[in-house]
């Protein structure tokens, strides 16, 4: 969303500067042009002729309902690009207990090596979310065999992760663990 935002600003502040340069020209009478001739030196006599139309239907209250929605959507879309560009990026790194930090993926290795040490995970894969605050959230999928003790295995999972982590000065604001069932000859881990 950022990135779109930008976009729009770097539009909209090179429209302010063109059309600055034009209203010093026109009205220090700069090169022989008068501030009532943009219109038709421009080539925009009938869209300043609408315009001014326009102007003069909102000056009076008397917009037509389409006018009225198309206003109301150009003031709720300015809105929602005014928060967008508001709201701070979410942070890179994984803050830690001491108020050092850490890359996320740093952090999914050490989640990955825990989980894939506790019996019963023929394979893991990890994903860290930064938060503003100290910690980091964990997404974890784990494979297990099937016909698995799946509850007490997510357990132990949950534990050894949080474990590690801990040990490691990280903490851990939302563990989420998922596990799947898998055949063990489809897995890069040996069974355990």
């Amino acid at each position: 969303m950022r990135v779109f935002n930008r976009i729009v600003m770097i539009l909209l502040f090179a429209g302010l500067f063109v059309l600055g340069v034009y209203m010093v020209v026109y009205s220090l009478n700069l090169f022989g042009y008068r501030l009532e001739d943009i219109p038709r030196a421009l080539g925009l006599s009938g869209l300043y002729r609408s315009l001014e139309t326009f102007v003069q239907n909102v000056e009076n209250g008397s917009l037509s309902v389409l006018s009225v929605i198309l206003l109301v959507a150009v003031a709720v879309l300015g809105l929602i690009l005014l928060i967008a560009e508001l709201k701070p990026p979410a942070p890179r790194r994984v803050r830690m207990h001491s108020g050092t930090y850490i890359t996320r993926g740093a952090v999914a290795d050490e989640v990955v090596e825990a989980a894939e040490r506790t019996p019963g995970v023929l394979g893991t894969s990890a994903r860290v979310k930064a938060k503003r605050r100290p910690g980091a959230q964990v997404d974890l999928e784990a494979r297990v065999r099937r016909g698995e003790d799946t509850s007490a295995i997510q357990s132990e999972l949950r534990r050894s992760v949080r474990e590690r982590l801990a040990q490691r000065g990280v903490p851990v604001s939302k563990l989420n663990v998922r596990l799947r069932e898998a055949d063990p000859r489809q897995t890069k881990t040996r069974v355990q």
